[in-house]
């Protein structure tokens, strides 16, 4: 630790983490997204601590950041609140998918279904919306759906869709990187 981080904000911190989070993620190194995601949440922890000392909203990014975070490390309660507080203030697309993953972790088929059916068209994320979709009709037609199994499907979906937006970001160079609405 160098005498500079301490004058590097939590969320700065919490956003470059999460950003080598997915990165590692992409490459399927999950041991060292894992670490990121772990120090990225420390981060976003301290941040909303000293914004709800000081009586002040966290950021809607940082929100959604926080709450895939806490999701990702298995802090399903904190994520489902991070995302709650989120979708209050906007239809974040990842907000959506996280938190329905979160409520499906939990044990909570039908709130995972509420979530994943508010999952915005607009979002053009096709491979997302589509696993979506086949995930709520599981849970529907099943009295004790694997929620380990849906969970594990949206993921896999999540991984197929981020491969995708990166193979449309190689081409699309100089441009905006894709997806515009990602929340965060």
């Amino acid at each position: 630790m160098s005498i500079f981080s301490r004058l590097v904000a939590p969320y700065r911190k919490g956003e470059k983490n999460f950003e080598r989070a997915r990165a590692a993620e992409l490459r399927r190194d999950f041991d060292t997204a894992k670490a990121y995601f772990q120090t990225a949440a420390e981060a976003f922890d301290l941040h909303r601590a000293k914004k709800q000392e000081k009586g002040q909203e966290v950021r809607l990014s940082h929100l959604v950041m926080a709450g895939i975070c806490y999701t990702r490390l298995g802090r399903n309660e904190d994520g489902l609140s991070a995302l709650d507080a989120s979708i209050a203030l906007k239809n974040v697309p990842d907000a959506f998918i996280h938190a329905g993953y979160a409520a499906a972790k939990l044990g909570h088929a039908n709130k995972a279904m509420d979530y994943w059916s508010r999952y915005p068209n607009w979002a053009d994320q096709r491979i997302i919306a589509r696993a979506l979709k086949e995930q709520i009709k599981t849970l529907q037609k099943e009295k004790t759906p694997d929620l380990q199994a849906i969970c594990e499907a949206v993921a896999e979906a999540i991984f197929r869709q981020d491969k995708e937006n990166a193979k449309l970001k190689t081409r699309a160079r100089g441009k905006k990187m894709v997806p515009v609405n990602r929340g965060y």
